[in-house]
């Protein structure tokens, strides 16, 4: 499955989870699903068990008081609309340093 580049996201889904009481372990859970990370896949990128992120999505929706990922994602996208047709301007934040040494090519 194709995923969204989390440059692009990440602004939308802090807007999207402001005011909320998620725990940033619940917060990066989101970003994932935003991505369109299904649990194995975002298990294997958070280093945990498929039944850990299964454990930890559960608490996330009744949280945002939402049913599913289905939701979440329509929500965050509903949202993202609304701040582009309002002009919100997004910018794009630098890449982390462990990123950025990530996306160089290795020199020796």
């Amino acid at each position: 499955m194709a995923q969204i580049d989390i440059e692009i996201l990440t602004p939308f889904a802090a807007r999207f989870m402001e005011g909320s009481t998620l725990t940033p372990a619940e917060r990066a859970e989101v970003l994932r699903i935003a991505q369109g990370f299904a649990c194995k896949d975002s298990a294997a990128a958070a280093g945990v068990s498929p039944e850990t992120i299964r454990a930890r999505r559960k608490p996330t929706y009744r949280k945002l008081d939402l049913p599913g990922s289905g939701e979440l994602l329509a929500s965050l996208l509903s949202l993202s609309l609304k701040m582009l047709a309002n002009g919100e301007r997004i910018e794009r934040r630098p890449a982390a340093p462990a990123q950025a040494q990530a996306a160089q090519p290795a020199m020796r």
